[in-house]
């Protein structure tokens, strides 16, 4: 690692904890002062994007600086993620030096992964809304409040299955590892930890709960659920709200940084104002605008994700923030779990973790079929070569174990043609 990339990850911890109360703070705003402090961010990265960032110079022109307000970013084009892959550098600020810079893939969720780069303290205002968001419930937290987490984490064979990030107070449970045989290392995790918050995958929280229901296990002392990275489909909330008794709260946000909405113990999804900007596109699609990203703006970007939209535009919630709710819920993409040997399952976040590290694909698409087999297609934007087939390989049989596994190169995947949608993970297998 780069001296400048550790004293980057330094200074990110420091401005963690100076900066933290503030953003404890401004949930309590009002709609208008809120306004005032949009209006304020967006006219700084604007005015960055239209004197540096070669894309957008040519609207400089359009843009009324002198009386601005948000309505002043519907004057920019939607960007698509392929704009940006035609031509990176005409997105990135012109002083900045491309090899200094931090950066950050997506997950590969739309089946075509991506990358981005960080502005410098972007690492602690994630940290500080991921810590804001466990009080979103009937519950406060502090910084480094113990969670048990269940994503994000793959041991290699013959690893532990738990480990511990110091830093952020974090226990980490393998999400590949949900099952009889490993319940102990579970259970005497969530003891040892003191943790009040679990953490995970919609769908991992949800094959957790299914264990200890057929064990007949209760954890009283998780008094707050943080979902995100899957859509939370009616049937995990059902179980887990049942099951646990406490606040289920979801999280949308994506890799790129753009915008993260936030559930309350009320239901209701609420943009974090201070972040990102979150418009609504006219077929449900969810437009972001970063209001931190100051390297790279993305600035009213096509995120290729659906909402479900409000009903009441104008709705007001119980909770007492004025944050605003841009929609109902996130209709996201529907995968199906998949399984490994012995029939366990495993959430699919773990394949999309996986793609962040093969740039050079463009898309992809699993199918398991009954007897746990999977045949995977992929299309390129540069051919792979040996090394990097390998590796997908060595990855996809870590998570899934030695069933039959065939990668086929394929010119284009298809879309399904009577949703017009992708579904990048498909199962056959019976639970």
């Amino acid at each position: 690692m780069k001296v400048s990339h550790v004293v980057n990850k330094f200074a990110n911890i420091v401005y963690t904890y100076l900066k933290y109360p503030g953003y404890l703070k401004f949930q309590s705003k009002s709609a208008s002062d809120i306004k005032l402090y949009q209006e304020r961010k967006l006219k700084h990265i604007v005015t960055i994007a239209v004197n540096k960032v070669p894309y957008y110079k040519p609207y400089k022109s359009e843009i009324d600086f002198d009386n601005f307000s948000l309505q002043e970013l519907k004057k920019l084009p939607i960007l698509d993620k392929d704009t940006i892959r035609k031509n990176p550098l005409d997105f990135i600020r012109e002083d900045k030096n491309i090899n200094n810079l931090q950066w950050k893939s997506t997950s590969g969720s739309s089946g075509k992964p991506f990358k981005v780069p960080k502005c410098y303290f972007s690492d602690g205002i994630e940290v500080m809304l991921g810590y804001r968001a466990w009080s979103f419930g009937k519950h406060s937290y502090g910084l480094r409040e113990p969670a048990i987490v269940i994503r994000s984490f793959s041991p290699k064979e013959n690893e532990p299955i738990h480990k511990r990030d110091i830093i952020r107070n974090f226990w980490y449970l393998s999400p590949y590892h949900i099952n009889d045989a490993h319940l102990p290392v579970f259970l005497d995790t969530f003891k040892k930890s003191k943790a009040k918050v679990l953490k995970g995958y919609p769908s991992s929280v949800y094959i957790l709960t299914l264990l200890l229901k057929k064990h007949n296990i209760k954890l009283p002392q998780i008094q707050t659920i943080i979902t995100s990275s899957e859509t939370m489909l009616p049937k995990y909330r059902d179980e887990i709200e049942s099951y646990w008794q406490c606040d289920v709260l979801d999280w949308y946000g994506q890799n790129e940084r753009t915008v993260t909405v936030q559930q309350c113990s009320y239901g209701n999804y609420h943009n974090n104002d201070d972040y990102g900007i979150c418009e609504i596109d006219t077929d449900n699609t969810i437009i972001a605008t970063s209001l931190n990203n100051d390297i790279m703006p993305l600035l009213r970007y096509h995120t290729n994700d659906k909402a479900i939209p409000l009903l009441n535009k104008n709705i007001t919630c119980e909770c007492g923030r004025a944050m605003h709710i841009p929609f109902k819920g996130i209709e996201g993409r529907q995968d199906d779990i998949l399984y490994k040997e012995g029939k366990e399952a495993i959430p699919t976040i773990n394949f999309y973790n996986l793609m962040e590290k093969f740039q050079n694909i463009k898309q992809f698409y699993i199918l398991q079929e009954e007897d746990l087999s999977v045949n995977m297609e992929i299309s390129e934007n540069q051919p792979l070569n040996d090394k990097e087939l390998f590796e997908l390989r060595e990855g996809i049989i870590q998570r899934l174990g030695n069933v039959p596994l065939q990668i086929n190169v394929v010119k284009e995947i298809q879309r399904n043609k009577q949703t017009d949608k992708v579904k990048i993970i498909e199962s056959k297998v019976k639970p």
